[in-house]
């Protein structure tokens, strides 16, 4: 059976994990979780590597939707989850 998108449940979230494509045509594995009826999506770029794709999502397990859905514990919107996402990223930077 190909396989094309996994479900995970964690920290009273669903994270949908599945095959998809950026806005210009790339493979990308695109990780979905939603707040309040909003979704949120992050993709991760694989360019035109399909077999990386595939490996991805094989190696996409229970660990990395914890992982994941940790990030976002308490959050009850999709914009401040971005905005814990975006503080995050600028706190990376500056080390």
């Amino acid at each position: 059976m190909e396989r094309f998108a996994k479900v995970f449940e964690s920290h009273d979230r669903q994270i949908l994990v599945r095959k998809g494509e950026d806005s210009d045509g790339d493979a990308a594995l695109c990780i979905s979780t939603m707040f309040s009826g909003a979704e949120m999506s992050i993709n991760i770029n694989f360019g035109d590597s399909d077999a990386a794709l595939e490996k991805a999502l094989e190696n996409f397990g229970q660990e990395q939707a914890d992982h994941f859905a940790k990030q976002f514990e308490g959050e009850s919107s999709a914009f401040e989850a971005f905005q814990r996402l975006s503080s995050r990223a600028s706190e990376c930077d500056d080390e």
